[in-house]
């Protein structure tokens, strides 16, 4: 007897909505509930059931289709394509990025600062510290890192945007 996606969906229902809560976050809450994009992705499995090339992975093919729907809602929704000028703001610091003085209290000043950023990058995340030094630091591309860290380059921008946050609130800015 086949399968039904309907069937399918009904068995696995509470892990697709595990999962899609998990993978929400907190912004994302604030805005969307969870049996929303539950039901976005029930109609998305009706609509392709016919791509499933075995029965017996529909729950995997079913997360699969669960962690794209939320992938995809958080970049249009909090991502790069929902940002609004009007809401960004200048972040004021003491650490500029680029000092171009020069002279022995300029020099160990700036060492300072390197000490204490470093000291800060040591008590982040493997994978922030990693992001953070792969494209800041070194200047690599989202896609590159995407490659280097095995995440989708969507991945590497929500993940370097958590690690700066992070990072500023270890050096207290």
């Amino acid at each position: 007897m086949a399968l039904s996606p309907e069937v399918a969906f009904e068995q696995h229902r509470e892990r697709l909505l595990s999962v899609i809560y998990l993978r929400m976050g907190p912004q994302l809450r604030t805005r969307m509930d969870a049996e929303d994009i539950l039901q976005e992705v029930a109609i998305e499995a009706i609509n392709s059931w016919h791509t499933l090339s075995d029965e017996a992975s529909a729950g995997a093919w079913l997360v699969t289709l669960a962690k794209r729907k939320v992938a995809r809602i958080l970049r249009d929704q909090i991502g790069v394509a929902a940002r609004n000028p009007n809401r960004e703001r200048h972040v004021m610091t003491d650490l500029p990025i680029a000092d171009r003085r020069s002279g022995p209290v300029t020099a160990a000043d700036r060492r300072d600062r390197l000490e204490l950023l470093g000291k800060a990058l040591e008590r982040l995340s493997d994978d922030y510290r990693e992001v953070v030094l792969l494209t800041k630091i070194e200047g690599l591309p989202a896609k590159e890192v995407g490659v280097r860290m095995d995440r989708s380059e969507n991945a590497v921008n929500l993940l370097l945007s958590r690690a700066l946050k992070r990072l500023a609130e270890e050096l207290k800015l």
